[in-house]
Protein backbone atom coordinates (compact mmCIF):
# COMPACT_ATOMS: atom_id res chain seq x y z
CA UNK A 1 0.00 0.00 0.00
CA UNK A 2 3.11 2.18 -0.22
CA UNK A 3 1.20 4.00 -3.50
CA UNK A 4 -1.32 5.47 -1.50
CA UNK A 5 0.50 8.31 0.12
CA UNK A 6 1.44 9.29 -3.69
CA UNK A 7 -2.07 9.39 -4.82
CA UNK A 8 -2.95 11.27 -1.51
CA UNK A 9 -0.44 14.09 -2.93
CA UNK A 10 -2.21 13.86 -6.58
CA UNK A 11 -5.33 14.08 -5.47
CA UNK A 12 -4.73 17.40 -2.71
CA UNK A 13 -2.55 18.94 -6.09
CA UNK A 14 -5.62 18.34 -8.43
CA UNK A 15 -7.47 20.44 -5.85
CA UNK A 16 -5.02 23.05 -5.01
CA UNK A 17 -5.09 23.55 -9.00
CA UNK A 18 -9.05 23.69 -8.70
CA UNK A 19 -8.81 26.65 -6.60
CA UNK A 20 -6.01 28.27 -7.93
CA UNK A 21 -8.07 28.15 -11.56
CA UNK A 22 -11.50 29.77 -9.74
CA UNK A 23 -9.22 32.41 -7.76
CA UNK A 24 -7.70 33.26 -11.01
CA UNK A 25 -10.89 33.72 -13.02
CA UNK A 26 -12.52 35.43 -10.33
CA UNK A 27 -10.00 37.90 -9.88
CA UNK A 28 -9.70 38.55 -13.31
CA UNK A 29 -13.34 38.71 -14.23
CA UNK A 30 -14.89 40.39 -11.15
CA UNK A 31 -17.32 42.50 -13.31
CA UNK A 32 -19.46 40.11 -14.86
CA UNK A 33 -22.69 39.29 -13.08
CA UNK A 34 -23.24 35.69 -14.29
CA UNK A 35 -21.96 33.05 -12.07
CA UNK A 36 -18.86 31.10 -13.02
CA UNK A 37 -18.97 27.56 -12.55
CA UNK A 38 -15.93 25.49 -12.83
CA UNK A 39 -16.05 21.99 -13.03
CA UNK A 40 -19.12 21.62 -11.31
CA UNK A 41 -20.42 17.87 -10.46
CA UNK A 42 -17.61 16.58 -12.30
CA UNK A 43 -15.30 13.71 -11.19
CA UNK A 44 -11.72 14.30 -9.69
CA UNK A 45 -10.27 13.06 -12.69
CA UNK A 46 -11.20 16.26 -14.61
CA UNK A 47 -9.22 18.32 -12.59
CA UNK A 48 -6.26 16.91 -13.95
CA UNK A 49 -6.22 17.98 -17.39
CA UNK A 50 -8.90 21.55 -17.75
CA UNK A 51 -11.01 22.26 -20.34
CA UNK A 52 -9.68 23.72 -23.49
CA UNK A 53 -12.62 26.76 -22.73
CA UNK A 54 -10.51 27.08 -19.17
CA UNK A 55 -7.35 27.21 -20.37
CA UNK A 56 -8.47 29.82 -23.00
CA UNK A 57 -9.86 32.20 -20.34
CA UNK A 58 -7.01 31.47 -17.86
CA UNK A 59 -4.74 32.49 -20.78
CA UNK A 60 -6.43 35.88 -21.63
CA UNK A 61 -6.62 36.62 -17.68
CA UNK A 62 -3.02 35.84 -17.14
CA UNK A 63 -2.24 38.39 -20.86
CA UNK A 64 -4.59 41.12 -19.38
CA UNK A 65 -3.10 41.22 -15.90
CA UNK A 66 0.56 40.95 -17.84
CA UNK A 67 -0.76 44.22 -19.93
CA UNK A 68 -1.88 46.03 -16.79
CA UNK A 69 1.07 45.96 -15.32
CA UNK A 70 3.31 46.37 -17.69
CA UNK A 71 1.28 50.39 -17.24
CA UNK A 72 -1.37 50.06 -20.28
CA UNK A 73 -4.30 51.99 -18.99
CA UNK A 74 -7.10 49.98 -18.76
CA UNK A 75 -10.62 50.79 -17.64
CA UNK A 76 -11.75 51.37 -14.49
CA UNK A 77 -15.66 51.27 -13.50
CA UNK A 78 -14.70 53.26 -10.75
CA UNK A 79 -12.68 56.30 -12.18
CA UNK A 80 -14.40 59.71 -11.35
CA UNK A 81 -13.82 62.48 -14.49
CA UNK A 82 -10.05 63.40 -14.19
CA UNK A 83 -8.52 59.86 -13.57
CA UNK A 84 -10.64 58.91 -16.85
CA UNK A 85 -9.43 61.80 -18.45
CA UNK A 86 -5.94 61.68 -17.26
CA UNK A 87 -5.69 58.00 -18.37
CA UNK A 88 -7.01 58.84 -22.26
CA UNK A 89 -3.92 61.04 -22.25
CA UNK A 90 -1.36 59.72 -20.94
CA UNK A 91 -2.77 56.17 -23.13
CA UNK A 92 -2.78 58.94 -26.48
CA UNK A 93 -0.24 60.86 -25.33
CA UNK A 94 1.76 62.52 -28.42
CA UNK A 95 4.96 61.02 -29.72
CA UNK A 96 8.09 63.33 -29.37
CA UNK A 97 7.95 64.23 -33.22
CA UNK A 98 4.81 64.47 -34.95
CA UNK A 99 4.85 65.72 -38.78
CA UNK A 100 1.00 65.66 -40.42
CA UNK A 101 0.09 66.18 -44.10
CA UNK A 102 -3.66 67.37 -43.85
CA UNK A 103 -6.38 68.23 -46.33
CA UNK A 104 -9.80 69.98 -44.92
CA UNK A 105 -13.21 71.00 -46.76
CA UNK A 106 -15.39 73.52 -45.05
CA UNK A 107 -19.04 72.94 -45.95
CA UNK A 108 -21.66 75.81 -45.45
CA UNK A 109 -25.14 75.69 -44.95
CA UNK A 110 -25.65 75.56 -48.77
CA UNK A 111 -23.61 72.85 -49.40
CA UNK A 112 -20.95 74.81 -51.09
CA UNK A 113 -17.88 73.50 -50.24
CA UNK A 114 -13.97 74.85 -50.08
CA UNK A 115 -10.67 72.97 -50.21
CA UNK A 116 -7.46 73.61 -48.08
CA UNK A 117 -4.32 71.99 -47.36
CA UNK A 118 -2.24 72.27 -44.22
CA UNK A 119 0.68 70.71 -42.22
CA UNK A 120 0.75 70.03 -38.50
CA UNK A 121 4.21 69.44 -36.63
CA UNK A 122 4.15 68.64 -33.34
CA UNK A 123 7.41 68.62 -31.03
CA UNK A 124 7.83 68.12 -27.24
CA UNK A 125 10.97 69.00 -25.76
CA UNK A 126 12.83 67.38 -22.58
CA UNK A 127 11.31 69.40 -20.28
CA UNK A 128 7.65 68.83 -21.41
CA UNK A 129 7.06 71.65 -23.01
CA UNK A 130 4.97 71.26 -26.00
CA UNK A 131 5.27 73.19 -29.31
CA UNK A 132 2.75 73.61 -31.61
CA UNK A 133 2.53 74.90 -35.76
CA UNK A 134 0.02 74.30 -37.93
CA UNK A 135 0.83 75.79 -41.71
CA UNK A 136 -1.65 76.41 -44.73
CA UNK A 137 -0.57 75.75 -47.76
CA UNK A 138 -3.50 76.25 -50.19
CA UNK A 139 -5.67 77.76 -51.61
CA UNK A 140 -3.36 80.77 -52.61
CA UNK A 141 -5.17 83.39 -50.76
CA UNK A 142 -3.72 82.30 -47.09
CA UNK A 143 -0.37 80.10 -48.60
CA UNK A 144 1.80 80.82 -45.18
CA UNK A 145 -1.14 81.59 -42.94
CA UNK A 146 -0.15 80.14 -39.55
CA UNK A 147 -0.55 79.13 -36.26
CA UNK A 148 2.18 78.53 -33.60
CA UNK A 149 1.77 78.05 -30.27
CA UNK A 150 3.65 76.38 -27.20
CA UNK A 151 2.58 74.83 -23.88
CA UNK A 152 4.82 75.17 -21.04
CA UNK A 153 5.29 72.28 -18.48
CA UNK A 154 3.34 74.32 -15.99
CA UNK A 155 0.45 74.19 -18.30
CA UNK A 156 0.70 77.71 -19.49
CA UNK A 157 -0.14 78.04 -23.37
CA UNK A 158 1.41 80.97 -25.75
CA UNK A 159 -0.52 81.75 -29.02
CA UNK A 160 0.57 83.29 -32.12
CA UNK A 161 -0.76 83.45 -35.64
CA UNK A 162 1.27 84.83 -38.94
CA UNK A 163 -0.75 86.37 -41.64
CA UNK A 164 1.33 87.62 -44.31
CA UNK A 165 -0.59 89.67 -45.77
CA UNK A 166 -0.25 92.40 -42.86
CA UNK A 167 3.92 92.12 -42.67
CA UNK A 168 6.72 90.64 -40.54
CA UNK A 169 4.33 90.12 -37.54
CA UNK A 170 3.29 87.75 -34.90
CA UNK A 171 -0.29 88.69 -33.41
CA UNK A 172 -1.42 87.44 -30.19
CA UNK A 173 -5.03 86.38 -30.38
CA UNK A 174 -6.99 88.04 -27.27
CA UNK A 175 -8.60 85.81 -24.79
CA UNK A 176 -11.91 86.52 -26.25
CA UNK A 177 -10.13 84.93 -29.82
CA UNK A 178 -9.48 81.58 -28.38
CA UNK A 179 -12.56 80.06 -28.50
CA UNK A 180 -13.69 81.28 -32.13
CA UNK A 181 -13.89 80.32 -35.18
CA UNK A 182 -10.13 80.29 -36.71
CA UNK A 183 -9.84 81.40 -40.62
CA UNK A 184 -13.03 80.46 -41.43
CA UNK A 185 -13.07 76.69 -39.94
CA UNK A 186 -15.37 75.13 -37.35
CA UNK A 187 -12.39 74.70 -34.99
CA UNK A 188 -11.39 77.36 -32.57
CA UNK A 189 -7.76 77.67 -32.07
CA UNK A 190 -8.81 76.02 -28.62
CA UNK A 191 -9.30 72.78 -30.60
CA UNK A 192 -6.25 72.81 -32.59
CA UNK A 193 -3.92 73.55 -30.05
CA UNK A 194 -2.81 70.94 -26.88
CA UNK A 195 -4.92 71.20 -23.75
CA UNK A 196 -3.65 70.60 -20.20
CA UNK A 197 -5.33 68.12 -17.66
CA UNK A 198 -4.95 71.30 -15.03
CA UNK A 199 -7.19 73.86 -17.34
CA UNK A 200 -10.48 72.06 -16.39
CA UNK A 201 -12.58 70.62 -13.88
CA UNK A 202 -14.35 67.46 -14.26
CA UNK A 203 -17.66 65.67 -13.69
CA UNK A 204 -18.69 61.97 -14.81
CA UNK A 205 -21.63 61.44 -16.12
CA UNK A 206 -23.78 58.55 -16.85
CA UNK A 207 -22.09 55.94 -19.25
CA UNK A 208 -23.62 55.71 -22.79
CA UNK A 209 -23.92 52.31 -24.91
CA UNK A 210 -24.22 53.01 -28.50
CA UNK A 211 -24.19 49.91 -30.81
CA UNK A 212 -22.84 47.22 -28.63
CA UNK A 213 -19.64 50.12 -27.91
CA UNK A 214 -19.70 51.64 -24.29
CA UNK A 215 -18.52 54.89 -23.46
CA UNK A 216 -17.82 57.27 -20.43
CA UNK A 217 -19.05 60.84 -20.48
CA UNK A 218 -16.83 63.46 -18.44
CA UNK A 219 -17.73 66.98 -18.69
CA UNK A 220 -15.04 69.67 -18.39
CA UNK A 221 -15.79 73.12 -16.75
CA UNK A 222 -12.69 75.45 -17.35
CA UNK A 223 -11.01 76.95 -14.52
CA UNK A 224 -10.42 80.37 -15.95
CA UNK A 225 -13.30 81.15 -17.98
CA UNK A 226 -12.51 84.13 -20.43
CA UNK A 227 -15.36 86.62 -20.44
CA UNK A 228 -16.10 87.26 -24.21
CA UNK A 229 -15.35 83.80 -25.27
CA UNK A 230 -18.66 81.98 -27.21
CA UNK A 231 -17.04 78.93 -26.02
CA UNK A 232 -15.56 79.03 -23.05
CA UNK A 233 -18.05 76.86 -21.18
CA UNK A 234 -18.75 73.34 -20.34
CA UNK A 235 -17.08 70.56 -22.94
CA UNK A 236 -18.48 67.26 -22.37
CA UNK A 237 -16.55 64.35 -23.73
CA UNK A 238 -17.04 60.65 -25.00
CA UNK A 239 -14.52 58.41 -23.99
CA UNK A 240 -14.72 54.82 -25.36
CA UNK A 241 -14.16 52.07 -22.97
CA UNK A 242 -12.52 49.89 -24.73
CA UNK A 243 -9.58 51.78 -25.80
CA UNK A 244 -10.18 55.12 -23.87
CA UNK A 245 -10.35 57.38 -27.07
CA UNK A 246 -12.06 61.05 -27.28
CA UNK A 247 -14.77 60.44 -29.87
CA UNK A 248 -16.85 63.06 -29.57
CA UNK A 249 -16.33 66.44 -27.82
CA UNK A 250 -19.66 68.55 -27.44
CA UNK A 251 -19.00 72.17 -26.71
CA UNK A 252 -21.62 74.90 -24.62
CA UNK A 253 -20.76 78.48 -24.59
CA UNK A 254 -21.09 80.29 -21.21
CA UNK A 255 -24.72 79.77 -20.76
CA UNK A 256 -24.38 76.41 -21.03
CA UNK A 257 -26.16 76.32 -24.60
CA UNK A 258 -25.09 73.47 -26.82
CA UNK A 259 -23.51 75.13 -30.31
CA UNK A 260 -20.80 72.37 -31.77
CA UNK A 261 -19.75 69.10 -32.02
CA UNK A 262 -16.59 67.38 -32.82
CA UNK A 263 -16.38 63.75 -33.86
CA UNK A 264 -13.10 61.56 -34.27
CA UNK A 265 -13.50 58.80 -37.30
CA UNK A 266 -11.37 56.43 -38.60
CA UNK A 267 -9.44 55.31 -35.41
CA UNK A 268 -5.96 53.31 -36.16
CA UNK A 269 -3.82 52.00 -33.77
CA UNK A 270 -0.01 53.44 -33.59
CA UNK A 271 1.52 51.28 -31.01
CA UNK A 272 0.49 48.75 -28.76
CA UNK A 273 -1.86 51.16 -26.91
CA UNK A 274 -2.24 54.39 -29.01
CA UNK A 275 -4.63 55.52 -31.37
CA UNK A 276 -5.12 58.33 -33.48
CA UNK A 277 -8.16 59.74 -35.26
CA UNK A 278 -7.51 59.59 -39.20
CA UNK A 279 -10.78 61.91 -39.89
CA UNK A 280 -11.69 65.01 -37.76
CA UNK A 281 -15.64 66.56 -37.76
CA UNK A 282 -16.14 69.62 -36.45
CA UNK A 283 -20.26 70.88 -37.03
CA UNK A 284 -21.73 74.16 -35.46
CA UNK A 285 -25.09 73.87 -34.90
CA UNK A 286 -26.20 77.34 -34.73
CA UNK A 287 -24.43 78.72 -38.19
CA UNK A 288 -25.10 74.81 -40.06
CA UNK A 289 -21.54 74.96 -41.31
CA UNK A 290 -18.84 71.89 -40.68
CA UNK A 291 -15.50 71.17 -41.43
CA UNK A 292 -13.88 67.88 -42.27
CA UNK A 293 -9.94 67.42 -41.51
CA UNK A 294 -8.55 64.55 -42.48
CA UNK A 295 -4.76 63.20 -42.45
CA UNK A 296 -3.55 62.47 -45.39
CA UNK A 297 0.52 61.58 -44.31
CA UNK A 298 1.61 61.42 -40.48
CA UNK A 299 5.32 60.10 -39.96
CA UNK A 300 6.82 59.91 -36.30
CA UNK A 301 10.50 61.66 -36.97
CA UNK A 302 13.15 64.47 -35.60
CA UNK A 303 14.02 65.12 -38.91
CA UNK A 304 10.76 66.14 -40.03
CA UNK A 305 10.08 68.74 -36.66
CA UNK A 306 13.22 70.32 -36.70
CA UNK A 307 13.43 73.08 -33.34
CA UNK A 308 13.82 75.84 -35.70
CA UNK A 309 10.39 75.86 -37.38
CA UNK A 310 9.09 76.83 -33.75
CA UNK A 311 10.88 80.24 -33.61
CA UNK A 312 9.00 83.16 -34.65
CA UNK A 313 12.02 84.09 -36.83
CA UNK A 314 11.37 81.12 -38.82
CA UNK A 315 7.82 82.32 -39.38
CA UNK A 316 8.51 86.10 -39.90
CA UNK A 317 11.58 84.89 -42.74
CA UNK A 318 8.50 82.92 -44.21
CA UNK A 319 11.00 80.15 -44.36
CA UNK A 320 7.87 77.63 -43.98
CA UNK A 321 6.81 78.39 -46.90
CA UNK A 322 10.25 78.58 -49.19
CA UNK A 323 11.54 75.77 -47.75
CA UNK A 324 11.81 73.65 -50.70
CA UNK A 325 11.99 70.04 -48.92
CA UNK A 326 8.29 71.33 -48.00
CA UNK A 327 7.07 71.14 -51.83
CA UNK A 328 4.70 73.24 -53.48
CA UNK A 329 0.91 73.02 -52.68
CA UNK A 330 -0.75 72.12 -56.31
CA UNK A 331 -3.92 73.33 -57.85
CA UNK A 332 -5.45 69.71 -58.72
CA UNK A 333 -7.42 67.65 -56.34
CA UNK A 334 -5.44 64.45 -54.89
CA UNK A 335 -6.94 60.88 -53.88
CA UNK A 336 -7.53 61.95 -50.43
CA UNK A 337 -9.58 65.10 -51.63
CA UNK A 338 -11.74 62.95 -53.25
CA UNK A 339 -12.08 60.51 -50.48
CA UNK A 340 -12.44 63.52 -48.75
CA UNK A 341 -15.39 65.08 -50.78
CA UNK A 342 -16.91 61.47 -50.50
CA UNK A 343 -16.75 62.01 -47.23
CA UNK A 344 -18.07 65.23 -47.16
CA UNK A 345 -21.25 63.97 -49.35
CA UNK A 346 -22.10 61.28 -46.55
CA UNK A 347 -21.37 63.04 -43.24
Amino acid sequence: MHFLPRLRRQRRARILRYHLYTAVVRAVLPCTHEKITIFSGAPVRSLVRPSAQLSFILGISIFLMVVCAAGVACANENWDGAQIIDASLKRHQQFPYVYEEQTMVLIDPLGHREMRRLRRYTRIEADRTVKFLLVFDAPQEIRGVALLARRRPDGGVHHGVYLPAFGPELKRPQDADIGAHFLGTDFSIEDLTPQSLEDFNYARQRDRVSEGIEYFVVDAYPKNERPGSSASGLRRHVVRKDNLMIVQTDVYDTTLRFFKRITRHDLKRVDEQSWRANMIIAHDRRESHRTLLKIDRRIYSRDYVPAELFEPAYLLANKHVQNPALGDAGTGASDAEQELLEWSDES
